[in-house]
């Protein structure tokens, strides 16, 4: 008789599979034929699978079309099968599935796609932390700002593709160029051409959606020293060397405008609000 963790392992691989003959064998009929009765488990485990990646990636399956979608899920579900009962995080790896296996073909810029897709999902479950008072600058000695680390909030994601993937995202929406509809999100063309430029996209919840809007480069370029903990005076510096026109305080005041930075710290501590020089 073999022990319930081999019986769980063959029920397991026999619904991955179209073979059941492992387990066979320790299913009552019942009125039912074993192979049936595991078949029904099998089409609820891929069904089930189906409509959280259908929920998950809504334009890769309308670029794609339902019956390619169905086929590259089940393929991805094979090989990347759920290790948890919550799907939640079960196309975490999806996008890397798309550059595997759409790799130079006219196709391989869904990936970027899937990127932006699994990004919003990341931001729609983040935990949640409001802008920064901006008042605490008050309490900095101006001799110390390029000291300061601009800390980004936990509900914001930046995805950078070669590929025009906000106008792709946007066209491809239930409601096409609403921005009604759409917070915070412009009005694209409906036909699209992929050489039409590299896009930067930042992702940010905001009370009641997730909001997509196009960055600069500058900007890009800004966050993601931000990102990796560079302060201030250090970021600057790399921007400079990337963008000899690089404007500062300009990009500054747009991602605190953003409201994009969730804390100020002055090294690895907190900024003390009151007086200049308080805070020593």
């Amino acid at each position: 008789m073999p022990s319930l963790r081999d019986t769980q392992a063959a029920f397991s691989a026999a619904i991955r599979s179209e073979d059941a003959r492992s387990i066979a064998g320790l299913v009552v009929a019942g009125g039912i034929a074993p192979e049936e009765r595991i078949q029904i488990y099998r089409n609820n485990h891929r069904i089930g699978a189906l409509d959280v990646m259908q929920a998950t990636y809504p334009v890769i399956l309308r670029l794609g079309g339902s019956e390619w979608f169905c086929q590259s899920v089940l393929r991805y579900q094979q090989r990347h099968p759920s290790r948890s009962g919550d799907l939640q995080f079960f196309g975490e790896e999806y996008p890397s599935f798309l550059r595997a296996d759409l790799a130079g073909t006219l196709h391989a810029y869904f990936h970027d796609v899937a990127t932006l897709e699994w990004a919003y999902q990341l931001v729609l479950t983040a935990e949640e932390c409001g802008p920064v008072d901006l008042g605490v600058l008050k309490a900095v000695d101006p001799d110390d700002y390029e000291r300061l680390r601009f800390v980004p909030r936990p509900a914001l994601r930046l995805v950078e593709s070669p590929f025009p993937i906000f106008a792709i995202w946007h066209a491809n929406q239930p409601s096409l160029n609403s921005p009604a509809e759409r917070p915070g999100a412009e009005v694209c063309p409906a036909e699209i051409r992929l050489d039409a430029g590299a896009s930067r996209v930042l992702l940010i919840r905001r009370r009641d959606h997730v909001e997509l809007r196009e960055l600069s480069r500058a900007n890009s370029l800004l966050l993601r020293q931000f990102e990796a903990g560079a302060p201030l005076g250090a970021a600057a510096e790399a921007m400079a060397s990337e963008d000899g026109d690089f404007d500062l305080p300009s990009c500054l005041r747009e991602l605190l405008g953003l409201e994009a930075i969730a804390a100020i710290l002055l090294d690895d501590g907190p900024v003390t609000v009151g007086t200049a020089g308080d805070h020593r």
